[in-house]
This record gives structure tokens, sequence and C-alpha cells, in this order.
């Protein structure tokens, strides 16, 4: 582990590494996010998979090719990617009042990408959480 983050391609961590690694204060936020993931997208699959050297080990929800978002477990938090479409992008902007500071933040940089963007949000609490569910709630999955 590196920056707090699950690294090592050979060591695939078990739920009691993520739960550490997370920590106390956090996981319970984890445990939500997961718990609404599979009730709300129940023909999504949840797989630990191993992202890059950088990233390192997620959770990945998908469904055949479409992805949903995937969770990467951190010292501290953990950081959720969601792919948003161009329309999806806009929506979210539409609603960014609805969103906390830190993801009206991101939300306002520039995308990176030619249409839609990759949106990676750190996780560290409930609030954050909300703005996760609320750009859920945009996707056409």
């Amino acid at each position: 582990m590196t920056d707090g983050r699950l690294l090592d391609r050979d060591a695939p961590p078990s739920p009691d590494l993520i739960r550490k690694v997370i920590g106390r204060e956090v996981y319970p936020v984890w445990e939500d996010v997961n718990t609404y993931l599979r009730t709300h997208y129940p023909d999504f699959k949840v797989e630990l998979m191993f992202y890059n050297a950088q990233r390192g080990w997620a959770l990945h929800y998908r469904k055949e090719a479409q992805r949903l978002c995937l969770l990467f477990p951190e010292r501290g938090a953990f950081t959720a990617l969601l792919a948003l479409t161009p329309e999806e992008d806009r929506a979210a902007l539409e609603k960014i009042h609805f969103f906390n500071a830190r993801l009206r933040e991101l939300l306002n940089q520039p995308s990176a990408l030619p249409a839609g963007r990759w949106l990676w949000m750190r996780i560290e609490d409930h609030t954050d959480f909300v703005g996760f569910k609320l750009l859920l709630d945009l996707k056409a999955v």
C-alpha cells in the first residue's frame, strides 16, 4: 500500500483490509454506498479488479460491457469513478446547486475529455454519498 491506496497487483485486498484502510469513520459510508448500489442496480455485478498501478484495486459495478462505477478504497476515504456522457454532464451542471462544495468544484472544472467526463469523486462522508446518488440518478442505465 502506497499513498493510502491498495496498489499491489499480486495482493487482492480482503474485506478486512479494505475496512482497515478506509478507517472506522468512513467505512459505514462505504457499506452504505455498496448496499445502495446492490439494491438499486441489481443487474450490475460487482467484482474486485486491479485497475492500474496508480489507482490500484477497486470494486467494479458493471453489466456486461456497461460500467456503472468503480470504487477505490484508500486511507481515510474512497474514490468513486463515474463516467458521464455529455448529456449526463449537462444534467449534472443543471443541478449543480444540489451538490456539496467539493462536488460543485469538481463539476465546475473543465473536462479533459472531448465529450462528457470521467468524474473522480473522493467520498469521505454521507454528504458526498448524497451527491453520488444524485449523479447516479442522472445516468442512463
